[in-house]
């Protein structure tokens, strides 16, 4: 939590994409992740409007921009088809025609073969992701996922939020209405605190920081507490 909250600390007094970037790397270095990759982009949209960071080798970088792959990713395609973070695997896709398989292929001769995605969904239709690939053994680096699991969801949802301020984005429909407690609840979550955590804060019961949270779920139309916490970031319903 101290690497998470150092980050959380920080992220609001970067005021440029180069600063984010290099408190995002200083971060994930210290999660134990130094290769990774956002981006963000508009799904059949114009290349221009794409963001992208990462670690990867240059030369990757420059192979996958200059071919378009990002046309036939299968991590992109999925990404755009869920809100959930998900594992993958150069060897794990179904379905892949021979274009994919040739990508995957290119993908595994930089050491890029398997690695996590943690996609986001904005009000406006764009998409977001984070993805963290292994550079060292598979088990040991799922291990370290899974042990920072929750962390590394809500670092990729204030990152977003964050990068958004710093590149604004035309205005968008009215946000959903949500009561002062379900905002506070979702708050401390957004801030990595669990419903027994928020109970404490704002001295009230477990049960009742649960119920407001799952009314402001409800509300926001999602099914878990990190895609609330998304929502109200990218509706302005809570702050960073």
């Amino acid at each position: 939590m101290r690497i998470f909250e150092q980050f959380v600390q920080n992220l609001p007094t970067c005021d440029t994409t180069h600063e984010i970037e290099n408190l995002l790397r200083q971060t994930l270095e210290q999660y134990g992740f130094p290769c990774f990759a956002y981006l963000s982009f508009a799904p059949r949209g114009d290349e221009d409007d794409a963001l992208a960071i990462t670690t990867y080798p240059s030369a990757w970088v420059e192979q996958y921009r200059a071919n378009r792959y990002d046309r036939i990713d299968p991590v992109i395609a999925r990404s755009v088809a869920t809100t959930l973070p998900f594992a993958w695997s150069t060897d794990q896709f179904d379905a892949l025609n021979n274009r994919q398989k040739w990508f995957l292929e290119e993908a595994s001769e930089f050491e890029i073969r398997h690695g996590v995605t943690i996609p986001i969904h904005d009000r406006q239709g764009k998409v977001a992701t984070l993805t963290l690939a292994a550079c060292e053994a598979r088990s040991a680096f799922e291990a370290q996922i899974s042990k920072y699991r929750h962390e590394l969801h809500l670092i990729a949802i204030y990152l977003y939020a964050r990068l958004r301020d710093v590149t604004p984005t035309p205005a968008s429909p009215l946000r959903p209405c949500l009561t002062q407690r379900e905002r506070i609840c979702l708050q401390w979550a957004a801030r990595g605190k669990s419903a027994l955590d928020t109970a404490e804060i704002i001295n009230v019961s477990r049960r009742t920081v649960v119920f407001h949270t799952q009314n402001a779920k409800r509300k926001l139309g999602v099914a878990t507490v990190q895609q609330a916490v998304a929502k109200g970031l990218a509706y302005d319903i809570i702050g960073m």
